[in-house]
């Protein structure tokens, strides 16, 4: 699959980069560390109780802002290596709004940006060191810098980079813009 970037045109101008670290402090870090989990911090998977083809959550700060990882995703909870999650990664998908669960596939209901296409995997046994669950996992914590690094190994073909905004990503890669959304938060 090639990699594409469908997203909202209000972000057209914004650079990879920008729009990651504006999701970034909005959506904030669920806390999902030892002694911390829960049922709100802890996301859940489209497909199965721990694997899926969708993993997908929701910030404890808002209520709102969320995240779908696609792809074949396990996490091995407390199988070796404890608390990893591994399989393909293809697809990410950002904004406000979680529909679905585990009888329905995930939606975001305000798309800001979804990155299709992505090739991303590690096996079980490269635990926490694997990309995919770097970039999950950071994601959970308001971390984009694993995603940022695969996305510029990514744009790098193109000429591009995660500093290039929307617009000129799809200029060269022939991603869409959709029509702005309404901005959930103003509800």
């Amino acid at each position: 699959m090639a990699f594409s970037v469908d997203y909202d045109s209000s972000v057209g101008s914004y650079s990879i980069h920008d729009y990651l670290a504006e999701w970034s402090a909005t959506f904030g870090d669920v806390n999902h560390t030892n002694g911390n989990v829960d049922e709100s911090n802890s996301g859940g998977f489209y497909g199965g109780s721990l694997s899926g083809s969708q993993y997908a959550i929701t910030s404890t700060a808002n209520n709102i802002t969320s995240f779908v990882a696609e792809g074949n995703l396990t996490y091995t909870l407390f199988a070796d290596p404890a608390h990893t999650l591994y399989g393909s990664l293809d697809g990410l998908s950002f904004g406000d709004g979680l529909q679905g669960g585990s009888s329905s596939p995930y939606n975001i209901q305000a798309l800001d940006v979804s990155f299709s296409g992505l090739g991303l995997s590690s096996a079980q046994s490269e635990g926490h060191d694997g990309i995919v669950h770097e970039v999950v996992y950071g994601l959970m914590s308001g971390d984009t810098s694993a995603l940022e690094t695969a996305l510029n190994g990514i744009l790098d073909q193109y000429n591009l980079s995660i500093d290039s905004t929307f617009d000129q990503i799809a200029a060269v890669v022939g991603t869409s813009a959709t029509a702005d959304h309404t901005d959930l938060l103003a509800a």
